[in-house]
């Protein structure tokens, strides 16, 4: 009796080490990004090679080394993202501010971090100066925002930076140019990088960035 006893006090110990080893051992859940391409909504489109460089920036942005062996985070297939995106927008009513449509659009998508980026303005065109001897002048206009929302801070965010150019032309004022000036500032004053990169400190630990 006293040996049958041990055995299942025995067992028992096993049982519970082998719990406690697969509790230690588990992978947290990894997060859930919607990462949307770009929202053309300017009068005048990009060319593809624009289009192409302007969604490269956000990817750098969102960029987290080795993710493809940690495991991080993960990210919502663009169709899912893009049907959530119409219904909730179809829900709101045109009224609706992008900023408030961004927690339904979340929970809608179950996403922990949403980004869209929106090119809002991009033309460009030339005028005759006759105060300028008859010089052309160059009129660029590029307008970026970014919204989102951070579930880790349960905050809905937008940002928006416009660029404008109006001289004599020089490749510094060519829309592109200041799209892309427009892009990269939206994206830092959303603080893109730094809200993806606390997602993965919380899941691998602090590292350098």
């Amino acid at each position: 009796m006293k040996k049958l006893a041990f055995f299942f006090s025995l067992l028992l110990c096993f049982c519970l080490f082998g719990t406690g080893t697969a509790e230690a051992t588990r992978e947290p859940a990894p997060f859930w990004v919607a990462q949307f391409p770009l929202q053309v909504e300017s009068r005048m489109a990009p060319s593809q090679a624009v289009h192409d460089r302007l969604e490269k920036l956000v990817d750098c942005s969102m960029h987290i080394p080795l993710n493809g062996t940690l495991k991080a985070v993960r990210y919502i297939p663009e169709r899912q993202c893009q049907t959530a995106w119409e219904a909730v927008r179809s829900e709101a009513g045109r009224k609706a501010r992008l900023k408030e449509l961004m927690r339904p659009l979340a929970e809608k998508l179950q996403a922990d971090f949403v980004v869209i980026p929106i090119l809002s303005g991009y033309e460009q065109y030339e005028t005759m100066s006759w105060h300028r001897w008859g010089r052309r002048i160059t009129h660029s206009y590029a307008c970026v925002q970014i919204v989102g929302y951070d579930r880790l801070k349960d905050e809905a965010f937008s940002k928006t930076v416009s660029r404008s150019f109006d001289d004599e032309y020089s490749s510094q004022g060519d829309v592109s140019t200041l799209a892309y000036e427009a892009m990269d500032a939206a994206l830092r004053e959303a603080q893109v990088h730094d809200r993806i990169w606390e997602m993965k400190r919380r899941m691998v630990g602090p590292a350098d960035h």
